[in-house]
């Protein structure tokens, strides 16, 4: 004789295939919280920015994120979460499980902070994936407008004749701006003696007055006071001009062809993130990034578009990982 089915026992039967039918969902999506990538986003999306609002990052990324929010359908809101040289943010995004947070990176943060810092409370090998470049924006070499060196090669010479007269100015230690000038020094064999500040801000204001004599900044960061007259522009360390300095000479055009530096931002999402999420988002990016209004404003910004695979942005990191970690090595520029 078989045995009643109860209506206790049908509940009991149905709960263990609900059991069974949710244990075959990947991890993945648990762990992020993610609908399948087809119906993704489905709530607004945070764009972690690791740097103050108003400032040339958050300016760029407020820019993007407007753009992208059309794209995907749903509202990008910008989450500004500045300090330790934009690895709090970093951090946070590594370590978020809601499956909705980006992060508006950059070079400090992913590929400097990483070689000169043992104490960093994330990996960017493997707790974040590239999902795609967004602008580059060049480093140019000012000094005040009072200064009388005009050119690049005349700061040389200056600092060939006396050296460790001369003193450059920086937004803190290993930061581009410092960087930028350690690599100018390896390839032109001369030495100046390094500023630390807390920020570009105070850095400038002082080369701007005499008390430092160089500063290697982002041109967003700078051009408002070379159009102001307040610096003076002597190299863009780019392989070709700046269309915000057109009339400024490259490193390349000055004999040195090696100092090639500035910053570039990228997005990357937490390592958990489903592949089909990353392409989406990719796909979502380089449609911003070819709209002629984007390269209008990147353009007025002194910035470069990008745009490229999450394959090519992880590819392009791993260079530049390598050539600011063997820099800061040889520079001898620690954190810790």
């Amino acid at each position: 004789m078989q045995p009643t089915t109860t209506p206790c026992r049908r509940a009991l039967v149905a709960c263990l295939a609900s059991l069974c039918a949710a244990l075959a969902v990947p991890a993945s999506a648990f762990a992020q919280g993610t609908q399948p990538a087809q119906s993704w986003p489905t709530r607004p999306v945070r764009l972690v920015v690791p740097f103050a609002a108003g400032g040339p990052a958050d300016v760029l990324a407020r820019f993007v994120g407007v753009k992208l929010s059309a794209e995907l359908g749903q509202p990008v809101v910008i989450d500004n979460k500045s300090g330790a040289g934009g690895t709090l943010g970093a951090s946070d995004v590594a370590k978020s499980t809601d499956g909705h947070s980006i992060l508006f990176s950059s070079t400090g943060a992913l590929v400097i902070v990483p070689a000169i810092s043992k104490n960093l409370s994330y990996n960017p090998d493997r707790d974040l994936v590239a999902v795609g470049q967004v602008v580059i924006t060049p480093s140019v070499f000012v000094v005040s407008a009072r200064s009388p060196v005009k050119t690049l090669a005349e700061l040389i010479a200056a600092a060939r004749a006396s050296p460790g007269k001369l003193n450059f100015a920086s937004a803190g230690a290993g930061t581009t701006t410092q960087l930028g000038v350690e690599l100018l020094k390896r390839e032109a064999g001369v030495f100046m003696t390094h500023i630390p500040y807390r920020g570009a801000a105070p850095a400038i204001t002082d080369v701007i007055g005499g008390s430092a004599e160089l500063f290697a900044g982002d041109v967003p960061a700078v051009i408002s006071f070379i159009n102001g007259g307040q610096l003076r522009p002597l190299a863009v360390a780019a392989a070709t001009r700046s269309p915000a300095l057109p009339n400024v000479p490259t490193t390349a055009e000055s004999g040195l062809k090696g100092v090639l530096s500035g910053t570039w931002y990228g997005v990357m999402a937490p390592a958990r993130t489903p592949p089909e999420v990353v392409t989406k988002i990719n796909a979502a990016l380089n449609r911003v990034l070819a709209r002629p209004e984007t390269l209008a404003f990147f353009k007025e910004q002194g910035a470069d578009a990008a745009g490229n695979s999450p394959q090519e942005f992880a590819a392009f990191i791993r260079t530049e990982s390598r050539k600011w970690g063997d820099l800061a090595r040889y520079a001898g520029v620690t954190l810790d």
